[in-house]
C-alpha cells in the first residue's frame, strides 16, 4: 500500500509544481482541465473536479497515507485518514478556485447607468437632433466620451447637461442642466 501512497504523492506533487511553474510563466491561466465548463447544467458535484483539485487530492492522499503508515496505524485507518485528507484538500482548493473566479470582472460600462447624471459638453451639440456632439460623463467611476443629441436648442461647448436617455451604442440624449 505504501507504493500507492508514494506514487500518488510523487505524481500529484510533480503536477502541482509544474502547474505552479506554468502559471508563473503565464501559461494556462484560464484552463480548468478535467471537469471544466463541460455543460451549462453540470451539477455541483462535477464542479469539484478540475486538474488543480485532482492533483491536490492525489498529493495529500499520498503524503498523509505515507505519514500515517509510518506511524504504524492499521491499514483501514491509514486509508480512511488519507482519503479524508485528500477530500478535504480537494474541497478546499475547489472553494478557493470558485472564490477566485468570483473576483473576475468584465469591466464593461453600461451607458444606461448615465441616465440622470450630469455631463460636460466636449463638442457642441446641434439643436433638434440635427446631428450629434460629444459629452464627457462619469459612469461607474469612469469618465467616458459619448456622442450626444439635443431634442431642444443647441448646447455650446463647455456647458453642463443632464443625460435624459441612452439611445443606442454610445449615443446619449441630453438637455441643458
Amino acid at each position: 500500500m505504501s507504493n500507492v501512497f508514494l506514487y500518488c504523492a510523487a505524481l500529484g506533487g510533480t503536477c502541482l509544481v509544474v502547474q505552479f511553474l506554468l502559471l508563473l510563466s503565464g501559461v494556462g491561466g484560464d484552463h480548468d482541465g478535467v471537469g471544466g465548463d463541460v455543460g451549462h447544467d453540470q451539477g455541483a458535484f462535477l464542479k469539484l473536479f478540475s486538474l488543480q483539485t485532482l492533483t491536490t487530492f492525489a498529493t495529500f492522499f499520498g503524503l498523509v497515507g505515507l505519514a500515517t503508515e509510518r506511524l504504524g496505524w492499521s491499514p483501514l485507518s491509514v486509508a480512511a485518514v488519507a482519503t479524508a485528507a485528500g477530500g478535504a484538500a480537494l474541497w478546499g482548493v475547489a472553494r478557493l478556485m470558485r472564490g477566485l473566479a468570483a473576483l473576475q470582472s468584465q469591466g464593461n460600462v453600461d451607458l444606461a447607468n448615465a441616465v440622470g447624471h450630469t455631463a460636460s459638453v466636449y463638442l457642441r451639440v446641434p439643436p433638434h437632433g440635427q446631428g450629434h456632439g460629444r459629452v464627457l460623463v462619469t459612469v461607474q467611476g469612469r469618465t467616458v466620451e459619448c456622442r450626444a443629441v439635443s431634442l431642444a436648442r443647441e448646447i455650446p461647448t463647455g456647458a453642463q447637461v443632464k443625460v435624459l436617455a441612452h439611445a443606442e451604442g454610445d449615443l446619449l440624449v441630453v438637455e441643458p442642466a
